[in-house]
């Protein structure tokens, strides 16, 4: 059986996670990298919007006050405000998961759901959902609604996922909405973005849960949908020093695109 390298990452800015997301992804393209399920948080706070998403979806100037941090995801899907909530990146060959990517997303998402249950929770892949109106499809909020391959608990969204293929890898991100969150500082921060409904926490549903314990069920589950087994693992120095060289041209990049939009 082969492995799944599980790295429970310790918190990092917005740059940091998705540079070293990337520089995961990289790697397996190159044959350098095996599977990695890569589980980390945010600090502080940021928003991840989806690949073809506008930069001036967020108000840049509430996000600086407010100290959150804006970046572009290299996966699709709306906008997410990454606050307090278990983040999950998967990288593997195109070839561990079904060929159809509404499949693949219901294999993982199973996975997820199935961690959750293991909490208590009645955690389950969700139902087709409508459309938003045309007017809001440009600048929606993942959490805004449910689809038929999202988790939810009690009908109401608590995980959402976003997916990349490329040179054939795949790169799969998953946000578990952890802590409750501040549904105000949501509107200030992404006004493009109208929410039509709020995530569930499962702090919330469960009020001192064990974040740790969690990710590894949540890891186990993931291992097994791929028929791999979990192991815990490091990042190499190559990869930091990657990552870290990619997250300063990320932060560059915002820098310069906040300047030209003020």
């Amino acid at each position: 059986m082969g492995v799944l390298r599980v790295i429970l990452s310790p918190a990092g800015d917005a740059w940091w996670n998705m540079a070293m997301d990337e520089t995961l992804l990289a790697g397996v393209i190159a044959g350098r990298t095996g599977s990695t399920l890569r589980l980390y948080s945010w600090r502080p706070p940021g928003i991840t919007l989806g690949y073809f998403q506008p930069l001036a979806m967020a108000d840049l100037g509430a996000c600086t006050r407010r100290g959150v941090d804006v970046v572009r995801r290299v996966t699709g899907g709306g906008a997410v405000f990454h606050f307090g909530d278990v983040t999950g990146c998967l990288i593997c060959s195109g070839g561990m998961l079904p060929w159809n990517v509404r499949e693949s997303y219901r294999r993982l998402s199973e996975a997820h759901a199935a961690a959750l249950r293991s909490l208590g929770l009645e955690a389950s892949v969700g139902s087709e959902a409508p459309l938003l109106p045309r007017g809001l499809r440009p600048g929606y909020d993942c959490f805004a609604r449910l689809t038929e391959c999202d988790v939810a608990v009690n009908g109401v969204k608590v995980a959402g996922s976003a997916q990349r293929r490329k040179d054939g890898a795949v790169l799969h991100h998953t946000s578990v909405v952890w802590e409750p969150q501040p549904s105000e500082m949501l509107a200030e921060l992404l006004p493009g973005a109208v929410s039509l409904g709020s995530p569930t926490a499962v702090l919330t549903l469960l009020p001192g849960a064990d974040r740790l314990g969690f990710e590894e069920r949540f890891a186990g589950e993931v291992a097994r949908a791929l028929d791999l087994e979990a192991r815990v693992g490091e990042l190499t120095g190559e990869e930091g020093k990657k990552a870290r060289r990619l997250a300063e041209e990320k932060r560059f990049e915002r820098i310069v695109l906040t300047n030209r939009d003020i």
